[in-house]
């Protein structure tokens, strides 16, 4: 098909749809709209940047070294904002990065060009890159290095002579990619198959690929030393693999997992969240949002049948890739597939799957039958509901609101807070105070205290009376307002007043939230007593 041969109708929507417009327009929301309700992670990330220690982390061991490197440069140009922000900023900086790559591996697979283009809104108006391009998370650059790897690998693919050089590049952004977060070594293993696969000369260009991922253990030998460790090969494998030994990055499969699994690979694309109904009750107009993109979508699938069905009678081209092409397409399928495999392995994480949808445009550089204004219509439909239930309810909307909470807690430190999101409220009092040791009586709710081995409702009621006995006032946030249906609701539910039944409660104090104001609660000995 001759996309660019068509009406000047087709010439002044290609003008819309330009992929360097689209990446400006994308990047410029992300800038402007970062969230203002950040994550527990977020606020951990910063507060290390902020007070230049606890660097390294293992399971992304780049990422805090490069947020302290962007805001020391900002600082040599000038510009001195607020830590948390400017670690926003560069995601959303990463992440236009990311859709420019994307866009020249497009153009590598020699899509059309008007196909471009609604690929890269497909992807970049995806949820799985729009929350984490708002946000101080360790998802984005390495997605940027494992595109640049990928670009590397296109172009030696694709290029008409050998060009052995590039194999080395791609092996070097893809060890990168893997420094910045680890969830990257399968993309890196899925480039690395594909080379001895498809590679001329595989061992030597197996050989060219797999070379530089050397700088990866060089890289955790120099940093074993700052988490105080010995130099020897179980301190590093403990600390290479830190996180899946203390079980924050792998589960095993399970009927849960794969539940999540399917529920945050939607999420991937479309933000889906307890906060939804709660919006829409204090915006009705909202309601129009899911009808427009329910059409938006169907006319889009309809439109992706039709052109398929014709494709299949011979009625079109096929349009197929170039044999170096295909092998990028079929390539970056196998990495797709182990990405969401793993991310299912660890109980449907929804931040591993966050390179789903780039690397789904990838392989989509293989259905050039596609109607490029199908795909606009459904990465129009992506934008408009991420935009209308996700970043801009996170940038203008509290959802959260511990402020009263982080002056009163260091005030009270022979009193004790259950609180709802404890860890949110000690990373961000490590963000204003710098002490990253966290205070001791600050601890998790009810509900989730009793999950921990070896605890019960009885041995927490008897630890809340001998507090009380011992003078120790006893305070939580988790009783009464706004409960919104999340993970840990899922998962766990709300035990919280059946745990505190019998003791006597007074509300002290309520801090206002968009949902509702939340209420800190005394939790005062029996009547008896």
């Amino acid at each position: 098909m001759n996309y660019e041969s068509r009406s000047g109708r087709r010439h002044s929507q290609f003008r819309i749809l330009n992929p360097e417009f689209i990446i400006l327009f994308l990047t410029l929301l992300c800038l402007l709209l970062p969230t203002q309700n950040s994550t527990l992670d977020a606020w951990y990330y910063a507060a290390c940047v902020r007070h230049e220690h606890e660097l390294l982390l293992p399971h992304h061991l780049l990422y805090n070294p490069a947020g302290l490197l962007w805001t020391q440069l900002l600082h040599l140009l000038g510009a001195r904002p607020d830590t948390l922000a400017a670690l926003k900023a560069l995601n959303a900086l990463a992440a236009g990065a990311g859709l420019w790559v994307l866009g020249r591996i497009l153009r590598q697979l020699k899509l059309p060009a008007t196909l471009v283009a609604p690929w890269l809104l497909v992807a970049g108006a995806s949820f799985g890159l729009l929350r984490f391009a708002t946000e101080n998370e360790a998802y984005v650059l390495p997605l940027l290095f494992s595109l640049l790897a990928s670009l590397s690998w296109a172009r030696y693919q694709t290029a008409p002579a050998p060009r052995p050089g590039l194999l080395l590049w791609s092996g070097l952004w893809a060890a990168g990619a893997c420094l910045f977060h680890q969830i990257h070594f399968f993309w890196w293993l899925g480039l690395l198959l594909g080379t001895g696969w498809y590679a001329p000369r595989k061992g030597r260009a197996v050989l060219l690929y797999a070379l530089p991922a050397l700088l990866v253990p060089a890289a955790y030998v120099a940093a074993l030393p700052s988490w105080h460790e010995p130099l020897t090969l179980p301190a590093l494998w403990r600390f290479i693999f830190h996180d899946y030994y203390a079980g924050l990055a792998g589960n095993g499969v399970s009927a849960h997992g794969a539940l999540l699994t399917v529920v945050n690979l939607g999420r991937t694309f479309l933000q889906v969240h307890g906060s939804m109904p709660a919006l829409a009750r204090a915006a009705p107009g909202l309601a129009v949002v899911p009808l427009v993109c329910a059409g938006l979508l169907g006319w889009a699938a309809w439109s992706g049948w039709l052109a398929f069905r014709n494709r299949r009678a011979g009625e079109v081209a096929a349009d197929v890739p170039p044999a170096g092409g295909r092998a990028v397409c079929r390539t970056h399928a196998g990495i797709l597939l182990a990405q969401l495999a793993f991310a299912a392995y660890a109980d449907g994480n929804a931040e591993f799957m966050a390179m789903l949808p780039a690397l789904l445009a990838v392989v989509g550089g293989g259905w050039a039958w596609l109607p490029a204004r199908a795909l606009a219509a459904a990465g129009g439909a992506l934008l408009l509901w991420n935009l209308a239930f996700g970043l801009v309810p996170q940038h203008f909307l509290r959802f959260t609101n511990p402020d009263q909470l982080l002056t009163r807690i260091p005030a009270r430190p022979h009193d004790w807070f259950l609180l709802d999101n404890h860890n949110l409220v000690l990373n961000q009092l490590h963000y204003r105070t710098g002490n990253p040791v966290g205070l001791p009586n600050v601890l998790a709710a009810p509900t989730l205290l009793v999950q921990r081995p070896g605890q019960s409702a009885p041995q927490l009621r008897a630890w809340v009376q001998r507090q009380q006995r011992a003078g120790h006032r006893v305070f939580t946030d988790c009783l009464g307002g706004p409960r919104l249906l999340d993970r840990a609701q899922i998962v766990y539910g709300d035990q919280n007043a059946a745990l505190l039944q019998g003791f006597r409660t007074v509300r002290l104090d309520s801090f206002p939230t968009f949902f509702g104001p939340r209420y800190l609660t005394e939790i005062l000995p029996p009547a008896a007593e």
